[in-house]
């Protein structure tokens, strides 16, 4: 069995954004390439928590809720695997073969890293 097109591997997954389906200069999410290391791991939301301690003043622990409540924004930015176009190298070099599919550009929201690490203080 073959798998479609723009899928490199199943297990982790990897799928690049079929770039002849692009029509706009925005990648639509269904065609955001996914880039994997491993196998994705279930979370358990209700258990969650972002901590962060070490070199700070206040170690802060945050649920999922109180994190999302902290003031969101907005960017659009472009993402590019360091693999894209490995598949054309002469020689070939291990890695997932990616052709030139591993780049996109969408909207990103969510909470800035700088306000959780403020509310942290961290230390010089």
């Amino acid at each position: 069995m073959s798998l479609p097109r723009n899928v490199l591997t199943t297990t982790p997954e990897n799928r690049e954004t079929p770039l002849s389906d692009a029509r706009s200069w925005v990648t639509p999410n269904r065609l955001f390439f996914v880039r994997n290391h491993f196998d994705i791991p279930e979370i358990d939301v209700s258990a969650w928590r972002l901590v962060v301690e070490g070199a700070v003043q206040c170690k802060v622990e945050l649920d999922w809720d109180q994190l999302n409540a902290l003031p969101q924004r907005s960017v659009f930015a472009t993402m590019e695997c360091a693999g894209n176009g490995r598949s054309f190298l002469q020689p070939k070099v291990e890695g997932v073969q990616w052709r030139a599919g591993a780049v996109g550009h969408a909207k990103w929201i969510g909470v800035p890293l700088r306000y959780v690490l403020e509310e942290a203080k961290l230390t010089p």
